[in-house]
């Protein structure tokens, strides 16, 4: 199987000649910059460059898919935030929070044509016409709540929760469907798939009632309406969260370390793929070669159907770390086919 083959099939629950090793979050370190001669900040506005960038770590690393845009500033952006696009080594953030009520938001009817959102969907096209038939382009977008936290400002959006909840509700109501239309957007510039980031639904901002009752429906009505797999990526300790996660219909869940798997196991299994966990900064960032490889072992012994870092990556991580996923999983399946040729003629 090649790359694309193998990791549709991992979300499909498909057979698979082995477990695909992802980057669904950002994975674009300093190396693979000064490498390729692309680099931050410059690349975030240039789709030649944003393509270029992007496919780097299939050609410096192997990791089996290549993930764009980088940062999760595209729709704030285009929704009126003034951004800081920072520097080579840290990934744009907003600066400005647009929105105070929620009769403050309305969706330009030009959105498409607005900030970066031409050069994302450029750059996909780009990356699908080299790619199409042997590597996946994973295009992402940020969820309604994550970008309600950025447009009105989390701590508001928190307290709205428990004293406005009904604002909370217009709003995701509003923003479901710019998400999905961006989604299909990005599905017909050539994307094989969505990465759905939902940074502020982690369980050490939020309680699992409240991803239950004003996210998961609108997550159900994004997964159902995007016409490619979706990936829902929240990362921290959101354990509690994966019952309902496990009705949204979303394809795959993305997390890292702070998920107990075997819960999330018992809820997900057969359901959403899920995609995880290798520790970003102790292991990936922090740890040795060896560490990676022992690390990888794990995450696939617990049950992972895509083997990847449990969050975006740092931009110091060694090529070489990043490098020792893929050759663990190479091992790790390796090992079963033999355990298993054993167990057949013994």
């Amino acid at each position: 199987m090649n790359a694309k083959e193998r990791f549709l099939a991992a979300l499909h629950f498909q057979p698979v000649d082995r477990p695909p090793v992802t980057s669904i979050a950002t994975g674009i370190t300093v190396e693979m910059m000064q490498r390729s001669g692309l680099f931050w900040p410059e690349a975030h506005h240039d789709a030649h460059k944003l393509a270029g960038l992007a496919e780097t770590i299939w050609l410096y690393t192997g990791i089996e898919c290549i993930k764009l845009p980088f940062c999760m500033t595209i729709e704030v952006e285009a929704l009126g935030a003034r951004v800081d696009f920072r520097t080579v080594d840290t990934l744009p953030t907003e600066a400005t929070h647009p929105f105070s009520h929620p009769d403050e938001l309305v969706i330009p009817e030009n959105f498409f044509d607005r900030g970066r959102v031409p050069v994302v969907l450029s750059a996909i096209t780009e990356l699908h016409r080299r790619y199409a038939a042997e590597v996946p382009v994973v295009s992402s977008i940020v969820g309604p709540f994550s970008l309600a936290a950025k447009l009105f400002g989390f701590n508001n959006f928190l307290v709205w929760l428990i004293t406005n909840p009904e604002y909370v509700h217009s709003i995701m109501a509003l923003l479901t469907p710019l998400a999905v239309r961006y989604a299909n957007a990005q599905v017909e510039a050539g994307a094989d798939a969505i990465t759905v980031g939902e940074a502020s639904c982690s369980g050490d901002l939020i309680s699992p009632n409240t991803y239950r009752d004003f996210i998961a429906p609108y997550h159900k009505k994004l997964c159902s309406e995007i016409n490619a797999p979706t990936i829902l990526h929240i990362c921290g300790k959101s354990t509690r969260h994966t019952p309902y996660i496990a009705e949204t219909g979303a394809s795959a869940y993305s997390f890292d370390e702070g998920v107990d798997i075997s819960v999330a196991r018992q809820f997900l299994a057969g359901k959403v793929a899920m995609v995880g966990y290798v520790p970003t900064i102790k292991v990936l960032l922090n740890g040795t070669p060896e560490d990676v490889f022992q690390a990888s072992l794990d995450c696939l012994d617990e049950g992972v159907d895509l083997l990847n870092p449990g969050c975006a990556m740092a931009p110091y991580t060694p090529l070489e770390n990043i490098r020792m996923m893929l050759r663990a999983a190479e091992a790790w399946q390796a090992k079963r086919n033999t355990d298993w040729g054993s167990v057949r003629t013994g």
